[in-house]
């Protein structure tokens, strides 16, 4: 437990001030605190079910008679002084540093194996195969797939409404976005939701698992691979973001959300052999793995490109930028100052010419009577934190 206070407490000042803003935000339903009843059933981020993700990376590697370490017990001194020289991206003033070797001389676990095997063979299906099985018919079907499982699950529901609370809608509407979702292969609604919640109270500080001050790819991709590193994001108080308490949407409707978690691989490879039977494989590779990989590396621009490049227009105690195109792209999410700024807002684009495909939809649920308690920052709280 030293090395873990020792390597948050360059920044504990920092802490301290995001754990006093979390109790503000905490009521508007924005974000979460560490669980700290002992009546509170601990719901852990990843399941230990047969149908997680860790069961299926535990099992691959076993299938390869591998004995892979458990995470390394880092040393605080190479966290806070890295071999590894310091920089700052072209047209940013971000200074970045990385903190770990990203594959050689290091030691990788079952998890890590398990997701290196996979993203390896996904880029390589999408990579060859894409170019042999293309037709505008498969363009289509992964666009509209992104569509689906981009926004409706992951901007809109895993981020927007389970992450913050920040709008409501009729439970076969909550489960229906919050299974597109699923379907984008980024987790579970918990997995999910607990490091969202995790990342914005310790948003670029050591405890923030993907923060592009450790390095561009760490923060994009790099950090999937490795639990070793991921172990030692704690905070001042020594807590993992498995601490946070359950998520809001888990206690009103443990049955479908811990149904889902469960059985989360499942619908991976169900989903697979659904494509695979309706158009073979070229419906396989494209409404399947390109349109998996593509959903995920717009999530992870999210995580790096803008927290590096963009405008902030408002106080958020973090590197979070407004990047048009990046918005473009997530459907919204891409304003990522101004979501960092009102975590608790439906709305991420605040200005008129800041397209927000998500919120348009949000808001048309919202006028059809679908949806209800939409919120949204108001003049004096966007005046308050405005940047000059």
């Amino acid at each position: 437990m030293t090395q873990v206070r020792v390597a948050a407490s360059s920044r504990l000042p920092h802490i301290v001030l995001r754990a006093a803003q979390q109790k503000q935000e905490t009521a508007t339903g924005a974000t979460a605190r560490p669980a700290d009843s002992a009546s509170e059933p601990v719901v852990e981020r990843v399941s230990n079910s047969g149908g997680s993700r860790k069961a299926f990376a535990k099992a691959f590697t076993g299938l390869l008679g591998l004995k892979l370490a458990r995470p390394e017990d880092l040393d605080p001194d190479t966290l806070r002084n890295p071999p590894f020289p310091r920089y700052t991206p072209l047209l940013s003033e971000l200074s970045v540093q990385q903190l770990r070797p990203y594959f050689s001389n290091r030691t990788y676990t079952d998890t890590d194996v398990g997701y290196l095997a996979f993203f390896a063979a996904m880029h390589a299906v999408a990579l060859v195969g894409g170019p042999l099985t293309y037709s505008p018919e498969c363009l289509q079907l992964c666009l509209a797939g992104y569509v689906v499982t981009g926004m409706l699950g992951i901007s809109m529901s895993y981020h927007r409404q389970l992450s913050h609370k920040s709008f409501r809608c009729v439970k076969p509407l909550e489960f229906f976005f919050a299974y597109c979702g699923a379907l984008a292969f980024e987790g579970d609604p918990i997995e999910w939701s607990k490091m969202h919640r995790w990342h914005h109270l310790h948003s670029d500080t050591p405890a923030d698992r993907h923060s592009p001050r450790d390095g561009l790819w760490h923060s994009h991709m790099g950090w999937l691979f490795d639990e070793a590193l991921n172990s030692t994001r704690r905070d001042a108080q020594g807590n993992m973001k498995d601490s946070l308490s359950p998520p809001w949407f888990y206690k009103e409707s443990p049955q479908f959300y811990g149904w889902l978690r469960d059985t989360y691989m499942y619908h991976q490879i169900g989903q697979g052999v659904f494509f695979y039977l309706w158009g073979g494989v070229p419906y396989l590779i494209w409404g399947f793995v390109i349109r998996v990989l593509f959903t995920m590396h717009m999530t992870w621009l999210v995580n790096s490109a803008v927290h590096i490049w963009g405008e902030q227009r408002y106080k958020s105690d973090d590197s979070s930028r407004n990047n048009w195109l990046v918005g473009l792209l997530v459907f919204g999410d891409g304003h990522h100052n101004n979501h960092h700024a009102f975590e608790y807002s439906a709305a991420h684009g605040l200005e008129w010419w800041e397209i927000d495909m998500s919120y348009y939809l949000i808001r048309a649920l919202e006028l059809a009577g679908l949806a209800w308690d939409v919120k949204r920052p108001s003049a004096a709280a966007l005046a308050a934190k405005r940047l000059q």
